[in-house]
């Protein structure tokens, strides 16, 4: 089909339409009366010879084609503002849409945002949180973090994290884990993720889980708050606590960690030109991943000396001593 004598301003309207649902609501976003509204969208209806929309007595919704063809024009004005910024703006400046999974906004991201906002303070943020990454809709974030294997295609990927999983539980119950009962202590599972407890408790000498009481939650962020509630011990990242609220109320009282098997990752688009904002956000996620990266440097060795315990003490007595036997 022909694009010839389609307005971008028709566009410009039918996406503000699209995105309310709303007439009314789009005229005061774009500053124009809902009859002028209602007149391009027919416009645009009559252009495209479809039906975008179905017009209810105090509704209204996206037909099908609607639907996919809104998907199309929000890409395609995305693209004329990023590269107008790109060509025309020497500053970062605008409003930069980010995709980011719950747990790493919390404990990663919020804590360093600070920083961000001083050095840029004519970047808005929206920021979208997402639990998994494979639920719902595609972003249409100009920027995403998401929890994965990293194998997703068509994307410049950053790993955010380094190190694995490590136990980590409120002072109060040190002494428990440190004294071998950690598997008398409720275990705080996350969903979702490649490998937790079964994995960890293998690999140090456990072959009886059936009397272990395990507690289910569906990000690392609501296990560490439980786990800082003295509800139980969790497996999470050191990277995830010593920066964030958490280094306050959370100990690692063994050193045994284990590997995740999947990270967080900044995902930039690889064929499409993003805005200044985005290109700002990103070399600065990267300036921060070399500071966190000389802090676990000097930190990381201090937290093993002062946590370390013997593999023996890890597990309850009778554990030790069925392992014991078989060797």
């Amino acid at each position: 089909m022909s694009i010839k004598n389609l307005q971008l301003n028709w566009l410009r309207t039918f996406e503000a339409v699209g995105r309310h649902l709303s007439f009314s609501n789009a005229a005061t976003q774009l500053n124009m009366s809902q009859s002028a509204v209602s007149q391009q969208i027919r416009l645009l209806e009559h252009k495209l010879g479809k039906k975008l929309f179905l017009r209810g007595h105090r509704s209204v919704e996206l037909t099908v084609a609607g639907l996919a063809y809104l998907s199309l024009v929000r890409e395609a004005l995305q693209h004329i503002e990023r590269g107008m910024e790109s060509i025309f703006n020497s500053v970062a400046q605008g409003v930069l849409e980010l995709s980011v999974s719950n747990s790493i906004a919390q404990l990663w991201l919020a804590p360093r945002l600070k920083r961000f906002a001083t050095l840029y303070p004519q970047v808005s943020l929206r920021m979208y949180g997402r639990i998994w990454d494979a639920a719902g809709p595609a972003s249409t974030a100009e920027l995403e973090i998401r929890y994965g294997k990293g194998q997703w295609t068509g994307f410049e990927m950053t790993e955010l994290l380094t190190g694995g999983l490590r136990p980590y539980c409120s002072p109060t119950l040190v002494d428990d884990v440190r004294a071998g009962r950690l598997l008398t202590l409720p275990l705080i599972d996350v969903l979702g993720t490649p490998v937790g407890w079964n994995e960890w408790i293998a690999q140090h000498g456990a072959n009886d889980m059936t009397s272990v009481q395990r507690l289910y939650v569906d990000n690392y962020a609501i296990a560490a708050d439980m786990a800082a509630h003295n509800v139980g011990v969790c497996l999470i990242n050191d990277q995830l606590v010593q920066g964030s609220h958490l280094h306050h109320v959370l100990v690692a009282p063994l050193d045994n960690s284990i590997d995740d098997q999947a990270n967080f990752y900044l995902l930039q688009p690889k064929d499409k030109s993003i805005s200044a904002a985005a290109r700002a956000f990103s070399g600065w996620i990267k300036n921060e991943l070399t500071h966190t990266s000389t802090a676990a440097t000097l930190s990381i060795p201090q937290l093993r000396l002062r946590h370390n315990v013997r593999r023996s003490n890890i597990l309850p007595r009778r554990s030790r001593r069925s392992t014991t036997s078989k060797n």
